[in-house]
């Protein structure tokens, strides 16, 4: 079938470039049906937004023509190169199912739904005010679409319905009013890439391949990404959408001059850059680390803990407990692959400001300043309406993982200092364990978000008096709440098998490949190899291996870039979703981080 479509497609461009006349090769046979099957050939190059045109006509020689033939009339059909396969990228996809919708139950969130739309896997054909119109398959991936209200909010752009509204919600509401027929549909689709046709599924290339040596080269093009995307200051790329070529945060459009930053984010990049580091003694990651840290200087602040020197970051005029625990854990990780004490103040400081956020009864105040809360001064005795309304489920795992690193790792800790930490710690671990769930029950998701704690506990129970049942059982507890929300072979569909290995809320839920929830369970397997439970660490390592195949799907290499105006800006970043083209510097820390540890634990393995 693919010798087919590489010869469709080789006949394509030569009909394009030398201006002749299209004719279908005998041997090609793609089922096509005059009632349905809608073909749509597009034409991708850098720097150029994309031109297409779609038919369906009485046989697959005509309509092809009619394509060719509307594609050359384009004004910018001459920009194009289309001797070169490398720079001249086609597509082409044909409608293969059509079959009923119902557009006011149009749903993501169930599963076995006659309505339910499948992001890049099913399309729309509509027809309103005498003119039919297709939403592709592919659209999905090309336009970086995954929710039904994303979808009809595009599609009110080409007609006239946006014009009506500038509320998002009003114009869905439209789109499912109007006197509009739906019908679902579905595709085959193909690229072209360099001398090869790739097939689609769910606009991405396939094959996906996946092994240590692939897991390798991608995790570290990644956190190449993250160094070719650093600013002059040290700072990160915080957020790229390559659909619309811009480095504007799509969740702060206001915030341009500066652009928004996060400075949790910020110190995520510089322990991935780290953990780069640790695996491949290569220098370029621990200079640039230092580089990112001198960035994360800039943004302490100074005060007393009970007449001692703390800090901690404020930016965005917010101090976040979560802020100073992934500060900690970044300078932590730059002192034990270094043993310099360049930074030494710095993580005295915050360890100090860290334990002035914890209260008598081991809680952890997620904010130390926020703009609504006291006119923006020193949070002092937050009543219990202000601990909930500042409640964070990441920013004490994180805080806590600081600590453990300090207490591990920082040489010629004071005495009765480190007496202290531990005290203080051992008390926020218990609340965290213990109390928190019951407290907060009504904040607690069915699927468990806390993987920075699951990295905290791997940590502490490796210091004395630490080792506790309580601890170690909410790491395994929350692995197997995690792997029982995970998408399996067992509960999907070949429509959406390449939701093996993410996560879900509730079964049905659009796929969260997730790579920060995949640190956590990485974390649960060093956890069960450090205490020799070899059940558990197998038990782990198999959901654990589907969840980093199916992260793969979110890699945006040489063949997968096709549709993006600038290719080489995304190349070799992970992406949000499976259909969501959106960067952001956490989405690849996550992903990075995570593959470094699963490279440690086949090292070992090897060994």
């Amino acid at each position: 079938m693919i010798e087919n479509i590489e010869l469709l497609l080789k006949d394509i461009r030569e009909a394009l470039f030398l201006n002749k006349p299209f004719l279908l090769n005998p041997n090609i046979n793609l089922n096509f049906n005059p009632q349905i099957s809608q073909v749509y050939i597009t034409l991708f190059q850098e720097g150029l937004p994309p031109i297409r045109w779609g038919s369906k006509r009485e046989n697959l020689q005509i309509t092809i023509s009619r394509i060719l033939f509307k594609l050359k009339t384009n004004k910018n059909f001459v920009k194009f190169d289309l001797i070169s396969s490398n720079k001249c990228r086609i597509l082409f996809e044909i409608v293969t199912k059509e079959y009923p919708c119902n557009i006011r139950n149009l749903t993501t969130m169930k599963m076995t739904s006659p309505n339910r739309f499948e992001p890049g896997v099913n399309g729309l054909k509509w027809q309103y005010k005498g003119n039919t119109n297709y939403f592709m398959p592919t659209d999905s991936y090309t336009k970086s679409i995954m929710s039904v209200n994303q979808l009809l909010n595009f599609l009110s752009k080409q007609c006239d319905i946006a014009k009506k509204t500038n509320e998002i919600s009003q114009r869905v509401h439209l789109m499912r009013r109007e006197d509009i027929k739906y019908t679902f549909i579905e595709s085959l689709a193909y690229i072209t890439y360099k001398n090869e046709v790739l097939q689609l599924e769910r606009g991405y290339p396939l094959p996906i391949e996946f092994n240590k040596d692939i897991v390798y080269e991608k995790t570290f093009k990644s956190v190449d990404w993250l160094i070719k995307n650093m600013n002059k200051d040290g700072s990160f790329l915080y957020f790229y959408d390559p659909y619309k070529d811009t480095i504007i945060d799509e969740m702060h459009p206001n915030m341009v001059n500066p652009l928004y930053n996060n400075i949790l984010r910020h110190s995520g990049g510089t322990i991935t850059l780290l953990r780069a580091y640790e695996f491949s003694k290569n220098s370029i990651y621990l200079e640039k680390a230092k580089e990112s840290i001198e960035f994360l200087l800039t943004t302490f602040k100074e005060h007393n803990y009970k007449g001692e020197y703390a800090c901690f970051p404020f930016f965005n005029k917010k101090s976040k407990l979560g802020g100073a625990g992934i500060a900690l854990v970044a300078l932590m990780h730059y002192y034990i692959h270094t043993k310099s004490l360049e930074y030494g103040k710095q993580i005295e400081g915050l360890v100090r400001h860290i334990l002035n956020q914890i209260d008598e009864k081991g809680e952890m105040l997620g904010y130390f300043i926020h703009p609504q809360i006291d006119g923006g001064n020193p949070i002092i005795n937050p009543n219990e309406r202000i601990k909930k309304a500042l409640f964070s489920f990441y920013y004490p795992g994180e805080a806590l993982l600081g600590l453990a690193l300090y207490i591990r790792f920082f040489e010629n800790i004071e005495k009765s200092f480190k007496d202290k930490v531990l005290f203080l710690s051992e008390k926020a671990l218990d609340f965290l364990v213990d109390i928190r769930p019951i407290k907060y029950k009504e904040l607690f998701d069915t699927l468990p978000a806390d993987s920075w704690l699951m990295q905290a506990v791997e940590e502490w129970v490796k210091i004395e008096g630490f080792k506790k049942h309580s601890y170690i059982d909410f790491v395994f507890d929350d692995t197997k709440k995690m792997i029982d929300h995970m998408y399996t072979n067992k509960n999907t569909f070949p429509s959406n098998k390449d939701y093996i290995g993410g996560f879900f809320y509730t079964y049905g839920d659009h796929v969260y490949h997730d790579a920060s929830r995949c640190e956590g369970l990485i974390s649960a397997y060093y956890l069960a190899k450090y205490l020799k439970d070899e059940k558990m660490a197998t038990f782990i390592k198999e959901h654990m291996l589907l969840s980093a195949k199916g992260l793969m799907k979110t890699f945006h290499d040489e063949r997968s870039n096709y549709c993006h105006i600038n290719p080489n800006k995304a190349l070799h970043s992970f992406r949000f979703k499976l259909t969501r083209q959106w960067v952001r510097v956490d989405s690849v820390q996550h992903a990075a981080c995570f593959f470094i540890r699963l490279l440690f634990a086949w090292k070992e393995k090897d060994k």
